[in-house]
């Protein structure tokens, strides 16, 4: 009876094994994902997002169905303007007020942000905003995730994964 482990057996299965793992980390390296950085803070995006600029934005990217920003508001800056801002509920609450953004968007907590979800119809289109608001020791941090309404089920896991991708410089 031959022996199933005889070396020839053991050396293609190595040889297999080897090709194997060579082609998985092939794939990892070649993530569908991007680090953006900007003053401080850095999220994680999908490669599909192209940097592009909007007046008032810190960073802001859009991809073919639909965009990612971030707005860094200085808590001293928050303070001159008149606002009552002693928490991020406080700055949500301001923020939803000062955008006229319509309804009232339950604002819920998750980990290190608390967020907001609505609709919003711009050019006889309608989207779907995911908003997330961080407090850091200085500044609040607005990030903002939007697309084509019919398409937010679809888009929204992605939304809070790059949510919660993001750290900030210490």
């Amino acid at each position: 009876m031959k022996n199933a482990f005889s070396p020839k057996v053991f050396f293609r299965y190595i040889a297999l094994m080897m090709v194997t793992v060579f082609m998985l980390s092939s794939l990892t390296a070649c993530s569908n994902e991007q680090e953006v950085k900007s003053e401080g803070m850095t999220i994680t995006l999908n490669k599909s997002y192209k940097e592009s600029t909007l007046a008032n934005a810190t960073w802001y990217y859009t991809s073919p169905d639909g965009l990612a920003m971030g707005i860094k508001s200085l808590k001293n800056d928050v303070e001159k303007s008149g606002l009552e801002v002693n928490s991020p509920l406080d700055y949500a609450e301001a923020y939803i007020r000062a955008n006229n953004i319509p309804g009232k968007p339950k604002i819920k907590g998750k980990g290190k942000y608390i967020y907001f979800e609505h609709t919003r119809k711009v050019s006889g289109t309608e989207y779907k905003y995911l908003t997330c608001i961080y407090d850091q020791y200085d500044s609040y941090w607005v990030v903002t995730f939007a697309c084509y309404k019919a398409l937010y089920n679809d888009y929204k896991m992605d939304f809070f994964e790059s949510a919660d991708s993001v750290v900030f410089d210490e």
